[in-house]
């Protein structure tokens, strides 16, 4: 099971520990308590979820289904060889959503995103894909940094 800092995911097993127990964020560069739901570095999975927020916002759509599903693949899919992926895209996400929010067109980018990304993303986790579902959520974070030249 990883365990959050706050940046970044903490492996349990990991063998960087210092000797105070907290364990290297390969996000924030510095050894973090790693105890389950701390988030002493201020928001990775807040920061993680920027996109499928504003998604949700704009299309009135209720989260926490959502927010479920993309926490738990997003989980999986931390390992340390994916890490640098999911770094940039925290910095990413939040210009993609404040992109986004300000496209005139966003009502129909939003439902789009919803059919084509988020909806089968979804379903891919409910049927225990969740390393699909992660590929489609990398191809959502594609698609936008490509769009709102944000890469």
């Amino acid at each position: 099971m990883a365990y959050y800092c706050g940046e970044c995911a903490v492996w349990v097993g990991s063998s960087d520990v210092d000797r105070y127990g907290r364990r290297w964020c390969a996000y924030s560069r510095r050894y973090e308590e790693s105890n389950q739901n701390t988030y002493g570095c201020r928001g990775f999975v807040y920061n993680g979820r920027t996109v499928l927020t504003k998604i949700c916002e704009i299309l009135h759509e209720p989260t926490e289904q959502l927010f479920e599903a993309y926490d738990a693949v997003k989980e999986s899919f931390a390992a340390p060889e994916h890490m640098e992926w999911l770094s940039a895209y925290c910095n990413l996400g939040p210009k993609i959503a404040d992109r986004l929010d300000a496209d005139v067109q966003r009502n129909e980018m939003a439902d789009m995103l919803m059919k084509d990304y988020i909806q089968p993303a979804y379903m891919l986790w409910k049927d225990g894909k969740n390393e699909e579902s992660a590929l489609t959520y990398k191809q959502m974070v594609a698609c936008l940094a490509q769009k709102y030249c944000c890469e």
